[in-house]
């Protein structure tokens, strides 16, 4: 018999490395909207990081550095996925989402600033 609650597992572990995938193929092909808000550039000012690196940051998450989502954005349509990485000594916490405009797919980074509690990694293997 097939534990129904491991089954649940494998397909979200699934969702989040499609969503992964599908971010990163977006990156690479130059479509990324990074927020515009002043907290964002606030953010990159204070960790050392240009638009570039944060860009690079976030091309290396893997699955041990998701936290949750999707999430339904109240906001406008879409889903929104939370990621934790450390960089320099601090906890980012760190909001994307993928968009549909014309015929393309787009990363749409919605929050990178330090994490304002500490984030929970349900796929984080432990070192």
């Amino acid at each position: 018999m097939v534990d129904q609650y491991q089954f649940r597992g494998d397909l979200q572990r699934f969702r989040v490395i499609n969503f992964l995938r599908n971010l990163k193929e977006a990156i690479g092909r130059n479509r990324i909207r990074p927020v515009r808000r002043q907290d964002y550039q606030k953010s990159l000012i204070s960790l050392g990081l240009t638009r570039e690196l944060c860009e690079q940051e976030i091309l290396t998450l893997t699955i041990e550095n998701y936290c949750k989502g999707p999430e339904p954005d109240l906001d406008y349509p879409g889903e929104l996925w939370i990621f934790g990485k450390i960089i320099g000594a601090q906890e980012i916490y760190i909001k994307l989402k993928l968009v549909d405009v014309a015929s393309e797919t787009f990363a749409k980074l919605i929050s990178f600033h330090p994490a304002d509690c500490a984030l929970c990694y349900p796929y984080k293997i432990s070192k």
